[in-house]
């Protein structure tokens, strides 16, 4: 071990060097690695040969890759069917890989152990990177894309990136449509279903018109999941009832569709899956936490509602 110690202390310009911090040199040491390294200090391993030149700064490159910190936790990893593309030396990504990537080759696989700042230094990434963590990430370099090449390839992914979020979307509806329907058979609920995938029910039908785009309607409400956790909540003596114009976006698109089927004075409940409530973004603003993906139920009624002028 002495003779690699030394070994190592020459190779990388003796411990002294700034830029090789104390953590990735004893992960050398106790692994027994002796990794190539750039002139900036971006340590390397090519475990199997790609072929034709380096990239180089200005070349895109699409890649896969594993992020892991030094004790083994992963903590970023590339989907398989979607690889990451970036160009390089364009602080598109942090510095390690900008440097570290212009060793690699079309095909070439191998590893990059990137010092805390080449990477995301002392603030690291809450919860997720360590302050002055070092990092290993796995790659493999599929290909290397000129500007012509890169702007084809976008186009081929945004078509696949469509299918991929429309196969999801009627995945997502499907699963909705399912879990109304249970909720409303738990809780006796006699509802009709819309075109647009909105279940309601009226216990109290109210007088007048139905609301059409472009009335002023009052609306209180309570929104709960269906679990029963309550989110928000305007029944309260205190609290406003929510004032707003239909049909001009001012509400979720599921109460935009369903309060159509009500009067003023009308009461009774919405059911909407989620792609037209707030989809696979989750909300947390105050004291509302409403996780992704998530069916919303919401006890309606109408306070008051006026004709469009």
């Amino acid at each position: 071990m002495k003779w690699l110690l030394t070994t190592l202390t020459l190779f990388f310009f003796g411990f002294t060097n700034p830029i090789f911090s104390q953590n990735i040199k004893t992960f050398f040491e106790q692994n027994e690695l002796n990794p190539k390294s750039t002139e900036d200090g971006i340590f390397y391993v090519i475990e199997e040969e790609g072929n034709g030149e380096k990239a180089k700064k200005g070349d895109y490159v699409k890649i896969k890759y594993r992020g892991t910190l030094l004790d083994g936790t992963e903590f970023d990893v590339s989907e398989e069917e979607f690889p990451f593309v970036f160009r390089v030396g364009h602080r598109q990504v942090i510095k390690g890989w900008d440097l570290g990537l212009q060793e690699f080759q079309t095909g070439s696989k191998g590893k990059l152990f990137v010092p805390s700042n080449f990477g995301y230094g002392k603030n690291g990434i809450a919860d997720v990177i360590p302050a002055n963590a070092d990092l290993i990430y796995e790659i493999e370099l599929l290909e290397i894309m000129n500007s012509k090449q890169y702007n084809q390839y976008m186009k081929e992914l945004e078509v696949k990136e469509r299918q991929r979020f429309e196969e999801k979307r009627k995945q997502q509806f499907a699963t909705d449509k399912k879990i109304i329907q249970n909720y409303a058979v738990d809780n006796k609920l006699r509802t009709k279903r819309l075109a647009s995938g909105v279940s309601y029910v009226l216990t109290k039908k109210g007088k007048g018109s139905t609301a059409k785009p472009g009335d002023f309607i009052e609306v209180k409400y309570k929104g709960q999941l269906t679990d029963g956790t309550v989110f928000d909540d305007s029944y309260g003596k205190r609290a406003e009832p929510f004032k707003f114009v239909l049909g001009k976006g001012k509400a979720i698109e599921g109460w935009e569709e369903g309060l159509k089927n009500f009067k003023k004075g009308s009461e009774g409940w919405l059911l909407i899956p989620s792609a037209l409530a707030y989809g696979p973004r989750a909300i947390r603003e105050g004291k509302i936490n409403i996780p992704a993906n998530s069916v919303l139920v919401f006890k309606i009624k109408v306070v008051d509602l006026k004709p469009k002028k």
